[in-house]
């Protein structure tokens, strides 16, 4: 009753407009600082969720102002004093969330720190290494780029290695790996999700972790290795970069002790990350690091790549025209369940359909009702959250459960279903899980997901819905991500408008992020 407002920020769940409403039962006044505190709280983290790391001060004024149609003084003076007692940060015309301003000048600090401390003696004969034993090893003829790649790995403290799908990021790994390994370095491999760690373990032959598990997170204590418990290696190699927040990033690097190097893999053109910050860009085009960027289409790592249709190969790109957005979706279940298959031989678990959004005819929720009923309409099952879970259900967990093992973006099948204990079992690349009724809201079904979700994943079969039903979600680089998730076919149905209006809208939503200037600021007066 002192200050509803408390709830939403202490309460999972209870959000600024639930609060706002208890409050104005309470007779709250519209100016109340209480209030215009918490709207600002609101406002910036509402920002936060679309990737941006600060509001400059005039639009967040405006923006807290609609949101709560106050007077501008009292808004004005509440975020004065939340700076004033660093609540919020200053700097410059931006105003941070602490932990975002932190995270960059964290991430900025110890980038120049890994960058300034010198190499040991070991790397002098980094050209031999690579031209003679990383091809030897591994078996593969490196063109000059990738050679450069690799010889700039050992050469380096800190390295970006960047292309699109196709281009030898992969393979050039594997010459990194292996040269550095011929020098006897300790290497650690990492990526941001289970299923590019995944995927990362399969391509290397060596284990790769999520960057959660190889920081020993656990809910209770957070991280386990940080700035006084560092990692323990020589070398730590990072993949699908692009998809580390500015938050996972800062810890990350907490974690890196200076006498280890650093090599960031991915492919800027992706979508940025689902968290705050454009980490890999903005050390990109920071030049404050060496940055390779693979260009050329290498014959041994065509994953991912479509040949030219005209090459006279089968074509294995496909566009179905298609305007009628439920005909659209009648159309995509036929493709998936008997069209593919017949034609082509794969499995429906080869195949994910993967949409632009969640909602709409063609969104992936609707599409998973659709698919589930025509691929595994019966049997017994539990309901949850809209929908129902049966044996043979592919699902797809959405949050991170450290107690079962099991993060963010993996699939499993469902191979048991309990209707009498209300206990469903699913499993995870051969790994059983049960989930208690309670805890089904950490799943859904996985037959259709959307293309955010995909990132870090291949499979050998995408279809993909594109119509204009879909506008506000429609960028070159959403396309791309999911196009380049297919390994062996992929399949768009839809308008040629909707396709024309992604490819042109090359407009890649700018974030607020300090990390490119912190890192080009010659004078260190941010980072004391």
């Amino acid at each position: 009753q002192n200050n509803p407002y408390c709830l939403a920020d202490d309460i999972w769940g209870i959000g600024f407009k639930t609060a706002d409403g208890i409050a104005e039962k309470l007779g709250y006044e519209k100016n109340d600082s209480r209030r215009c505190r918490s709207g600002i709280l609101y406002t910036l983290s509402k920002l936060s969720e679309d990737g941006h790391c600060y509001a400059e001060r005039e639009q967040l004024v405006k923006s807290a102002k609609e949101l709560l149609q106050a007077d501008e003084d009292p808004i004005t003076q509440a975020l004065d004093d939340m700076i004033a007692s660093e609540d919020l940060m200053l700097d410059e015309d931006a105003i941070f969330m602490p932990p975002f301003y932190y995270a960059e000048v964290g991430v900025a600090n110890k980038l120049r720190r890994l960058i300034e401390t010198p190499m040991g003696n070991i790397f002098d004969n980094g050209g031999t290494v690579t031209d003679d034993v990383s091809q030897r090893q591994v078996q593969i003829e490196y063109d000059e780029v990738q050679l450069s790649a690799i010889r700039k790995a050992i050469g380096s403290k800190v390295m970006v290695l960047t292309g699109g799908p196709g281009t030898g990021k992969t393979t050039t790994t594997l010459g990194i790996i292996a040269s550095f390994e011929t020098l006897g370095q300790r290497i650690l491999l990492a990526a941001p999700t289970g299923r590019a760690a995944k995927r990362m373990s399969e391509a290397t032959g060596k284990e790769a972790k999520t960057i959660h598990r190889l920081l020993e997170f656990n809910p209770a204590e957070g991280y386990g290795r940080n700035d006084e418990n560092p990692l323990d290696g020589d070398v730590l190699i990072v993949d699908e970069s692009s998809m580390i927040d500015i938050i996972l990033m800062n810890s990350l690097l907490k974690a890196v002790p200076l006498s280890m190097r650093l090599i960031l893999v991915g492919d800027i053109d992706q979508l940025p990350s689902v968290g705050a910050g454009n980490v890999l860009r903005d050390i990109i085009d920071s030049g404050a690091v060496p940055v390779i960027r693979l260009t050329h289409q290498c014959p041994q790592d065509q994953s991912g790549t479509f040949p030219d249709i005209s090459n006279g190969r089968q074509s294995d790109f496909f566009f179905i025209k298609q305007e009628d957005p439920e005909q659209a979706a009648r159309d995509i279940v036929n493709i998936v369940k008997n069209r593919i298959p017949k034609a082509y031989g794969y499995s429906t678990n080869d195949i994910q359909v993967l949409a632009p959004m969640q909602r709409s005819v063609v969104g992936a929720t609707n599409l998973n009702i659709a698919l589930q009923e025509a691929i595994n309409p019966v049997g017994d099952c539990l309901s949850r959250g809209g929908f129902k879970y049966r044996r043979g259900d592919r699902v797809m967990q959405i949050r991170n459960n450290y107690d079962k093992d099991v993060f963010n973006g993996d699939i499993g099948m469902v191979e048991h279903v309990d209707t009498e204990e209300r206990t469903l079992t699913v499993s995870f690349d051969g790994h059983s899980i049960e989930y208690e009724d309670s805890e089904l809201d950490e799943l859904t079904l996985a037959y259709a997901t959307t293309i955010h979700k995909s990132q870090g994943s291949e499979y050998p079969v995408v279809v993909m819905p594109l119509l204009m039903t879909h506008f506000v979600m429609l960028q070159r680089n959403l396309v791309y991500t999911g196009i380049t998730r297919a390994k062996k076919l992929c399949i768009i149905v839809g308008t040629t408008k909707a396709l024309a209006y992604a490819i042109h809208n090359m407009v890649v939503l700018k974030r607020n992020t300090r990390l490119k200037e912190r890192l080009t600021d010659k004078s260190n007066k941010q980072y004391e």
